[in-house]
């Protein structure tokens, strides 16, 4: 099961970091980034740690397959929240202030 998580992720990686295709980000609005490339790269490496993980998972469930269901639990109800929640506070900076794009805020 990790092994589909790793070429999930991987595959992720690669097309938005790489080849730039931020379109496939869920929620992407153009209009509210303000550094494509930066927020790519930003979610391109967030994916690629939990490519790393998925591995480091799968690698232990082979070193012990007695423990397959705990390796994959802390993978999946440690790590994915994790790197997700840093992912959630990380990318805003690369939005633009919406209030400011719109007038509706004084830029200093």
């Amino acid at each position: 099961m990790t092994e589909f998580f790793i070429v999930l992720f991987a595959v992720l990686a690669y097309m938005i970091k790489y080849k730039g295709r931020v379109d496939i980000i869920a929620g992407y609005d153009e209009k509210l980034v303000r550094d494509k490339s930066g927020l790519a790269g930003f979610i391109g490496n967030n994916l690629i740690i939990l490519a790393v993980s998925a591995l480091l998972a799968f690698i232990f469930e082979l070193l012990n397959p007695s423990t397959e269901f705990i390796a994959f639990l802390i993978f999946a109800s440690v790590i994915v929240p994790i790197v997700g929640i840093m992912t959630f506070f990380g990318m805003r900076k690369y939005l633009a202030n919406e209030m400011q794009d719109r007038g509706c805020m004084p830029t200093r």
